[in-house]
């Protein structure tokens, strides 16, 4: 049976620039996380850091990884045992979606389910679903509509039917990315952000933050909007990109 409430996935992914502490990412009390940086700022870095955590924390059968990789920087990042799916073209991306929402529909609280319910998830069974976006701004509306439209009903459910989104952009054109149908979703559901290296010249982001140019991996953390200076955790053996 899938990990529940008790187990929920939380990452390091980074540390306390002020306290020197851990700043963990609780994927059961928030189950998202957007990410906006320059190139080479540490945003591919961060999904392989949550890659190892799920791999770490759950088994195949309880977490399996759809990751939306149109430049393919994350190949071979995810084992094959946890792959859901690659999407490294629209069409791909299109039915992979479609099929996973399918799937996440059927694991919607009917009306029995009680609060207490809701936080442990027993009512479904089946791995969680862990959807890793890298290069966000390649990915687009198109004419058919938003490629991840089939998730937007489920966002503000995300723990309780087992999908965890994870989102990153480029710095360029960031603040008008923040009106996107997905990322507004996202805000309204209170995901956290993190804002890598940005210039400033791209005006306020995540309310009324100030962006700034920044070493790599570092980067303000915001859990409804205060933002907490830190520097994201690097994976030694692979180059940043």
């Amino acid at each position: 049976a899938p990990q529940r409430d008790g187990a929920a996935l939380r990452v390091a992914i980074g540390m306390d620039e002020e306290h020197l502490a851990p700043v963990w990412h609780d994927f059961g009390r928030t189950p998202h996380l957007m990410a906006v940086g320059d190139t080479e700022s540490g945003k591919t870095n961060l999904l392989k850091l949550i890659v190892r955590a799920i791999v770490g924390h759950y088994t195949p059968q309880e977490a399996r990884i759809l990751t939306v990789d149109f430049r393919r920087s994350l190949a071979d990042a995810v084992p094959e045992e946890y792959r859901l799916g690659a999407a490294v073209s629209a069409q791909v991306l299109q039915e992979l979606v479609a099929g996973a929402a399918d799937a996440l529909r059927q694991r919607l609280p009917g009306a029995d389910i009680t609060p207490a319910r809701m936080r442990l998830a027993d009512w479904w069974q089946g791995p969680r679903l862990f959807v890793l976006v890298d290069d966000y701004e390649m990915v687009g509306s198109g004419a058919m509509g938003h490629p991840l439209a089939p998730f937007f009903e489920f966002l503000a459910l995300g723990h309780e039917v087992g999908l965890n989104l994870v989102v990153v952009r480029s710095a360029t054109g960031a603040s008008r990315s923040l009106s996107d149908q997905l990322m507004r979703r996202l805000d309204e559901a209170n995901a956290p952000g993190l804002l890598l290296s940005c210039p400033p010249t791209e005006g306020y982001l995540f309310g009324n933050f100030k962006p700034r140019n920044l070493p790599p991996g570092r980067g303000h953390y915001f859990v409804r909007r205060k933002p907490v200076l830190i520097q994201t955790a690097l994976l030694e053996e692979e180059p940043e990109s």
